[in-house]
């Protein structure tokens, strides 16, 4: 079965407009730490279910909203390596985060680091 995105759009649009109508206040947009915290649960619940698309997903949302995450970063190539066992991936995600981890994200760039000798010593 096909789904019209532009309908369900429509409709999903239509149902927001008359809620707002019924209920004015209720729908509420989510601030940003509110979407990240939502999206790193998301990520652990699918991580916990095995559900390694699902879970790469959530960390993309994540990322959207805050780009300069490092933590999700790190958890992307962590993804990569370990559960998906997408080398290639994993080793440019690892290098990207320590060459934009600053100082004060050394913590995630040490483990980036220590990842990535990992990966390098497993390939050879």
């Amino acid at each position: 079965m096909r789904v019209d995105a532009k309908r369900t759009e429509s409709i999903g649009g239509k149902l927001v407009s008359a809620l707002r109508g019924v209920l004015p206040g209720a729908f509420v947009q989510p601030s940003r730490q509110d979407l990240v915290a939502l999206y790193k649960l998301r990520y652990r619940i699918a991580l916990d279910e095995g559900k390694f698309d699902s879970a790469m997903i959530f960390l993309d949302k994540l990322l959207e909203v805050e780009p300069a995450n490092v933590e999700a970063r790190l958890l992307k190539g962590e993804l990569y390596h370990r559960h998906i066992r997408d080398y290639g991936r994993a080793v440019d995600t690892y290098s990207r985060l320590i060459r934009m981890a600053g100082e004060r994200d050394r913590e995630y760039s040490n483990r980036a680091r220590a990842s990535l000798t990992e990966l390098m010593e497993l390939l050879s």
